[in-house]
């Protein structure tokens, strides 16, 4: 497998934690709390260091190995356990992310088209990027932050100016217990996507730095809580509630020095690309898995890759009837199901990581 730069790598981070937020968490958090979403997303934020640092301790400890070859190396057989129930989550987890990329899509740009279609012309290009390897998906995400940061920027700058402080007020106004909820709702939905870079060992990422990591993890932490801030600023909480994707709303606002203009369109499609990307990771992740399961060869790859893709096609036009019993489940069993695999799993080996280190020692201990 060819060598990806620590900065293509880490761009990644950017679209697996951006996947999704405008598109579900933060209209969700607005609707539970209300002005208070912004001071729940600063919790989430600091909170969700602690995943983020349990996947880099697990990928600084063992450079050479994948999530899925470490629960096999550490448990033997109960790896192959551990690896099939994270299987199983990340199939639900992306299958419903395709089914938000599908209606997010279908409300935007395409909504008089079938949903059949929307999902046929979504799966076919995710189905060809997920057979390619690490490298090229890692270059195409360089390319599109370059862009995303870009029009960030200029967004910022155009909207500053509509900015009310006092459109935040008054805080506090929700018990500590649902600001809570919220953040760990951001932290499932946003930030424990990371788990999935653990498929990517440390040894082919040229001048690894985990601080690069941090740094790329905290600049699009803080830039979701500027979009999440500056919303409530310049709409106020009724007008927010009211719009289904409010982050997008407020782009229509934008106009930097009459050249850009209707920049929401621009930015959904980079939401669009988020989930893309997202989707991809999660897929390349699986596919792995039954490699590494069942060691197949790289022929059957792009089988293995268009069995998953035409699961998640058929079962995410099928699997939710109406689009609040969808939002329901993500922000309900998913949720908890995201926890389980994304972070109580990786928890356990953390744990067996820190005795395999014990045997280690006790063992240079007694030859010496």
């Amino acid at each position: 497998m060819k060598k990806i730069s620590s900065f293509e790598y880490n761009t990644l981070i950017w679209f697996l934690i951006r996947a999704c937020f405008t598109e579900l968490t933060f209209s969700t958090i607005l609707y539970h709390i209300k002005q208070d979403a912004w001071i729940s997303i600063i919790i989430g934020i600091i909170l969700g260091l602690i995943p983020l640092i349990l996947y880099e301790y697990l990928k600084q400890k063992y450079p050479d190995e994948t999530i899925i070859s470490l629960n096999n190396k550490l448990w033997k057989n109960f790896g192959k356990i551990l690896n099939f129930i994270v299987f199983i989550g990340s199939l639900a987890i992306v299958t419903c992310t395709f089914w938000i990329l599908v209606h997010f899509a279908n409300a935007l740009f395409l909504y008089k088209t079938n949903l059949w279609i929307i999902s046929l012309a979504l799966i076919i290009p995710i189905c060809y990027a997920a057979t390619k390897e690490i490298n090229i998906i890692s270059k195409i995400s360089l390319m599109l932050f370059y862009v995303s940061i870009l029009f960030n920027v200029l967004i910022f700058i155009g909207i500053i100016g509509n900015v009310d402080i006092n459109n935040v007020k008054p805080i506090f106004e929700n018990n500590i217990s649902n600001i809570f909820n919220c953040s760990f709702m951001f932290i499932g939905i946003n930030i424990m996507k990371l788990f999935y870079l653990n498929i990517i060992n440390k040894n082919i990422i040229k001048k690894y730095s985990s601080k690069q990591s941090i740094l790329l993890y905290l600049i699009t932490s803080v830039n979701l809580l500027i979009i999440a801030f500056t919303t409530i600023c310049v709409f106020g909480i009724d007008l927010s509630t009211l719009y289904e994707y409010p982050a997008f709303q407020i782009l229509k606002r934008v106009n930097i020095l009459g050249i850009f203009d209707r920049i929401e369109s621009i930015l959904s499609i980079e939401a669009l690309f988020s989930m893309f990307i997202q989707i991809t990771i999660i897929i390349y992740y699986l596919k792995e898995t039954i490699k590494e399961t069942f060691f197949t060869n790289e022929k059957t790859d792009k089988y293995i890759i268009i069995s998953i893709c035409l699961f998640i096609f058929i079962i995410s036009n099928i699997i939710f009837i109406t689009h609040e019993a969808g939002e329901k489940f993500f922000t309900g069993p998913l949720l908890y199901l995201t926890y389980i695999v994304l972070f109580i799993i990786p928890l356990i080996t953390f744990f067996k990581s820190l005795n395999d280190v014990k045997v280690l020692k006790n063992q240079e201990y007694s030859s010496s």
